[in-house]
């Protein structure tokens, strides 16, 4: 073959292995190219827009809180928050740890805190700082410089301007926790969103919160702002007006100062709850910013409880108040009438067990009206013997509520406990622990023994009593009100009555009457409740002084002090339960806190006393007269 034709056919083998090389090349490319742009399209997209625009999640404002008059009691403010975009930062603890130093933080609390915060979005900022002062911000944004990805953002922070007022009742918002992220009541929340945690704020949360706003910005390749893409306003959150009285309310809270106890105040015609206040108290604005461990010490002291509503939450022997109610099934039952004469030496011999009267000297012979003015402890010892148990059981609790929840705005309750013979076989494991012993009934006669109440039951027994039998559910929320003035929930309606008590009305006239005795005799046990006689408004109530065991406390400690009264005398519109923990007798501690309530209900001033003038600087002529 000649030299010119192998050439020839060297050279276009040589053109077939490049043109298949090329097409290896270009289908290689156009693959990667279809997997690049057709099956991880929608992937690098997002990438590159999340690279371009960031997300900013803007907080609605929540609610606000209003008395029954419109005044607000929970309000908001501007509030700055100090936040990291981890993306934007190169050395994340060392931007913590500057941070830190400029806020005066602890490092590496600050670094748990934003490690915690893992449900979100890529450059979605972290809350590293929650409601700082403005000297924090002026030093953090002076140094942005070296400190890659922190922003300060600007965020609606809960204000209270009455302080401490009703704090219990309102509650407090806190950053919701991880196991409330986890819960399917939460859906939708995301972490770093403050939340309800008590109170009101907490059990009216889905009417409070709002709805978040959403931004999306431009950004450069530094991530600093250039451009806005899209904003979705925020939806403020719905406004709630209690039916609290504000000034009643400051009334029951300044009475507690300095003592535990609580006050509850309720219209007895329609369940409003005018005044619910709990001691001691807290400051829920602590809870808008970062607690310190002394506080949180402070606040969960197991000597304190002060997170603890004892209104609500508070389960005590609730002494002779208790008696109220016995004495109306004892008259119910026919196991006594209003002329029996019961003697009260000072002490009942049961068995071989004394049980003692308050009053050691004893009360003499008594009818029901002197028992109940007088508080006479062998006469209800008497009549709870004779009624047993679950007679009593069935009229405290099937009648008059003790021992159920009230059903408070669904906030969290105790129920208390109103023994009886089967509660006691379920109760105990052991056999000889099952039986109920009849020496057992003459303590639960007066309030004692395994009873537990709280002063909300009280409150809404006692209204049951003087309203004319009618157990009405106590309501707290007048009314809720979106932002656009939609009224979303109206409770001010005709009140909710649980059930209508069957009870003779001349027994619960009867009651009423020696409820008055009470004050107004000479010989009560609540005179200090009384108002001054110039307002011609007439009270009438009951007290209770509860021992509370030293085997529980470990010491001895002061008994509980009760008053539960009612007012005006002719046609009862309010009631007042007063408990002080650890105060002393009712009629003391307690009866004189019930008093400053009426007197503010009632609009009674404090008669002026009459000014006493010094002998001393008597004048001249009328020492002269008096000498002549």
């Amino acid at each position: 073959m000649p030299r010119s034709e192998r050439n020839q056919l060297n050279l276009g083998v040589r053109v077939i292995w490049a043109g298949a090389l090329c097409a290896c090349c270009l289908a290689i490319l156009v693959g990667r190219l279809w997997y690049l742009q057709i099956v991880k399209g929608s992937f690098f997209r997002d990438r590159s827009e999340n690279n371009r625009l960031r997300t900013i999640f803007i907080t609605a404002p929540r609610g606000v809180i209003h008395d029954r008059n419109g005044e607000p009691l929970v309000s908001n403010r501007p509030s700055f928050n100090v936040e990291l975009v981890v993306e934007d930062t190169p050395d994340l603890k060392k931007t913590v740890a500057d941070v830190a130093e400029l806020a005066g933080e602890n490092p590496d609390e600050l670094y748990e805190r934003v490690s915690k915060q893992t449900k979100r979005r890529r450059f979605e900022p972290k809350i590293v700082l929650r409601d700082v002062s403005r000297d924090v911000v002026g030093a953090i944004s002076a140094q942005r410089h070296r400190l890659p990805g922190v922003v300060v953002g600007v965020a609606p922070a809960r204000q209270y301007p009455f302080g401490d007022l009703a704090a219990h009742l309102v509650g407090y918002i806190r950053e919701i926790s991880s196991d409330q992220l986890k819960s399917v009541t939460y859906s939708g929340y995301r972490s770093g969103d403050m939340v309800g945690q008590s109170g009101i704020e907490s059990s009216l949360e889905r009417y409070l919160r709002g709805e978040r706003g959403v931004q999306a910005v431009i950004v450069n390749a530094l991530g600093s702002k250039i451009g806005e893409a899209y904003t979705q306003p925020e939806i403020p959150g719905s406004n709630v007006f209690l039916t609290i009285d504000k000034r009643l309310q400051k009334v029951a809270d300044d009475a507690l100062v300095g003592k535990k106890g609580a006050v509850v105040v309720m219209d007895v015609k329609n369940g409003d709850i005018l005044a619910l206040s709990s001691a001691p108290r807290f400051e829920p604005a602590l809870f808008t910013g970062e607690i310190s461990k002394d506080e949180w010490s402070d606040l969960t002291d197991p000597k304190s409880y002060k997170l603890s509503n004892r209104a609500l939450q508070g389960a005590f022997p609730p002494g002779s108040v208790f008696k109220i109610f016995v004495a109306a099934a004892a008259l119910s039952e026919g196991v006594t009438d209003t002329h029996e004469k019961t003697f009260c030496p000072g002490f009942l011999q049961f068995g071989k067990r004394s049980f003692r009267c308050h009053k050691h000297s004893g009360h003499g012979r008594t009818d029901l009206f002197e028992a109940i003015v007088q508080s006479c402890d062998v006469f209800f010892y008497t009549i709870g013997q004779r009624l047993g148990v679950d007679r009593i059981h069935y009229y405290a609790r099937d009648l008059f509520g003790f021992g159920e929840p009230v059903g408070l705005a669904g906030m969290e309750e105790s129920v208390g406990l109103v023994p009886s013979t089967k509660w006691k076989e379920s109760y105990f494991r052991n056999p000889q622990d099952k039986k109920w012993y009849p020496g057992e009934t003459l303590p639960v006669a007066i309030g004692q023994g395994a009873v537990s109440t709280t002063p909300m039951q009280v409150a809404r027994a006692l209204a049951a009593v003087v309203n004319g039998g009618k157990l009405i559910k106590p309501r707290v929320v007048k009314r809720v009100v979106a932002e656009d003035g939609r009224v979303l929930e109206d409770r001010s309606q005709a009140p909710e009555i649980a059930r209508v008590i069957d009870i003779d009305p001349a027994i619960l006239q009867e009651l009423k009457r020696s409820m008055l005795g009470v004050v107004e005799d000479k010989r009560g046990t609540g005179h200090a409740a009384a108002l001054p006689e110039v307002s011609k408004i007439r009270v009438g109530g009951k007290t209770g002084t509860a021992q509370v065991s030293s085997r529980e406390s470990g010491v001895d400690v002061e008994d509980h002090a009760w008053f539960a009264g009612f007012g005006p005398a002719e046609d009862p519109s309010l009631v007042v339960v007063a408990l002080v923990e650890n105060g002393g007798h009712g009629g003391a501690a307690a009866a004189p806190i019930a008093r400053q309530i009426f007197m503010q209900y009632f609009n009674v001033q404090e008669p002026q006393k009459p000014q006493k003038t010094d002998p001393k600087k008597r004048s001249r002529v009328e020492v002269n007269r008096v000498d002549h």
